[in-house]
């Protein structure tokens, strides 16, 4: 007993004096931070992409949509803030006039148009970002980097980089709706799926056409994440889920949105057919996206062949089905309106998806060659693939930004001689003198071409179109008319006539001198700008 409890002493004393040990020393420091080697790749992507497409952001002055979205968005502005009266936009709009308007009107109080396409560049960059993010979580890495590369590398994505329309905006808004809903795909929960949902509905909202792609992100939620086949039940419940909660976050702003609805009806649900050539149309497309979406079949195709030979699950073939549909979305659509409008900026939408599955073809190709010979070889393979789109992308945003005339001796002409007052100025796609000279004028003093009517004095009789414009020319109601002979050549052809016969004279003609093909003929009216 005694050598028994002495030993228990000793063991007792030993276990204090480890204790005591223990509080004298520091505690251990947690473990460093792994820094993802799979970032720096991305990076250097964001940072090429990011030069693309700001060197175009000082390389023109305003286009006509830049122009009409950040001065209707002043316009919103003054509205919400101060009460003025404001042109019925959602009326005619593609889009919320209370969205991307005033967010990027705010981006022109800080940073000018740069600031503007600056801003563009940014949901771009995010985009580039959701890709990769998105890629990485269903098909790691490797894919990650390429679908990332693709979209970089595309001129569409270069152009909006550096273009202000609610188009970057909104294939942001839909870029992160993906990847939430690729996260409700990976465990990602209620809140993904909430997350998913009303960015979806954002970017609806944003720019109506973003509708063409929701069942393509329905899509991804019913067939991505591993495990079971693609018809079990719980994929189509998370897919018919997202839906019902995308349509409540959806329906809920348009309660009380009379004007809203008609703009989406008549810009985009009833679109009116146009008349270029189907043919024409997909010519335009494939050069944009074409080589892509090539890319994009063969993976498809490769993705039916390894789950064929029982390698992955049936749903593989369904998503990256899916991912190809959402690339030829656009182009199908265009082609079926017979309309080649916009079509530069829509196929990016759609282009969006298919690098997803293009990346995970360029992906295996990369993994094949670096085991089965080097990874060098490896690189050099997939870059002759990338690097040519690139070069080739970045010709076509340069010649894309060089379509539209330089509107700076226009707006140099007009400035001395537009004031805020009672005269109205009559000028064929007047929102970019409005925009330049926003300070100087009010918006009603600015006149379209389109879609004019006016009452004569004598005869009370109302006209509409040419005649419209005669007769208000004969009664000098314009104090300044522009003439370029684009949109409305045939109205401006009838209307030379009248100038002359009302006494109107040439003040001068402006032609531009850095991009495209525009020439202004600027009409003073009879004793105007003599003083």
């Amino acid at each position: 007993m005694a050598l028994g409890t002495v030993a228990e002493d000793v063991a007792a004393r030993k276990a204090a004096a480890r204790l005591a040990r223990r509080r004298l020393e520091p505690p251990p420091r947690p473990p460093k931070a792994v820094f993802r080697t799979d970032w720096l790749p991305l990076l250097m992507v964001l940072l090429v992409q990011g030069a693309l497409s700001f060197r175009l952001t000082g390389s023109n002055t305003a286009f006509v949509d830049e122009g009409t979205y950040i001065y209707s968005g002043y316009q919103e502005l003054g509205h919400l803030v101060h009460g003025h009266p404001v042109a019925d936009y959602a009326s005619f709009f593609s889009g919320s006039p209370l969205i991307y308007p005033v967010v990027v009107a705010i981006a022109d109080i800080v940073g000018g148009l740069r600031g503007t396409r600056l801003l563009s560049l940014v949901f771009m960059l995010s985009s580039t970002l959701a890709v990769h993010l998105s890629t990485r979580r269903m098909y790691g890495s490797v894919a990650a980097f390429f679908a990332a590369a693709l979209f970089a590398a595309l001129g569409p994505t270069q152009f909006l980089g550096g273009y202000s329309t609610y188009d970057a905006m909104a294939l942001a808004l839909l870029a992160w709706a993906a990847y939430w809903t690729v996260r409700l795909t990976t465990s990602g929960g209620y809140p993904s799926m909430a997350a998913a949902a009303v960015l979806m509905a954002l970017a609806d909202w944003t720019k109506y056409a973003s509708l063409l792609w929701t069942p393509v992100v329905v899509g991804i939620a019913i067939f991505a994440g591993h495990g079971s086949g693609p018809w079990d039940r719980a994929r189509w419940r998370r897919g018919i889920e997202l839906t019902v909660v995308w349509l409540v976050a959806l329906l809920i702003p348009a309660v009380g949105a009379k004007a809203h609805i008609d703009g989406f009806t008549h810009t985009t649900l009833m679109r009116k057919e146009g008349t270029d050539a189907a043919s024409y149309v997909a010519e335009e497309a494939a050069k944009w996206v074409g080589p892509l979406l090539v890319i994009a079949l063969i993976g498809v195709l490769v993705t039916v062949v390894i789950s064929l030979r029982g390698k992955s699950g049936k749903a593989e073939i369904w998503l990256a089905l899916v991912l190809f549909i959402g690339g030829v979305l656009a182009p199908v659509n265009q082609v079926r309106i017979h309309t080649w409008l916009s079509l530069q900026k829509h196929v990016d939408f759609g282009a969006w998806f298919a690098c997803i599955v293009a990346g995970l073809l360029l992906a295996r190709i990369f993994m094949v060659l670096r085991t089965k010979f080097h990874v060098a070889i490896g690189v050099l393979v997939t870059a002759a693939v990338v690097a040519p789109l690139g070069y080739l992308g970045a010709s076509q945003a340069t010649h894309m930004f060089g379509e539209w005339p330089d509107s700076s001796g226009l707006v140099s002409a007009l400035r001395p001689y537009v004031h805020k007052g009672k005269d109205e100025y009559l000028v064929e796609n007047y929102d970019v003198p409005a925009y330049y000279l926003r300070t100087s004028t009010n918006w009603p003093q600015w006149q379209d071409l389109i879609g004019k009517s006016y009452t004569d004095p004598e005869t009370k009789k109302t006209l509409t179109g040419a005649p419209a414009l005669q007769a208000a020319v004969k009664d000098h109601v314009y104090s300044i008319v522009v003439l370029d002979f684009t949109q409305t050549a045939d109205i401006d052809v009838a209307l030379q006539p009248a100038l002359k016969q009302a006494g109107y004279r040439v003040h001068k003609v402006v032609k531009s001198t850095q991009t495209g093909d525009g020439t202004y003929t600027i009409y003073f009216a009879p004793g105007f700008g003599k003083n």
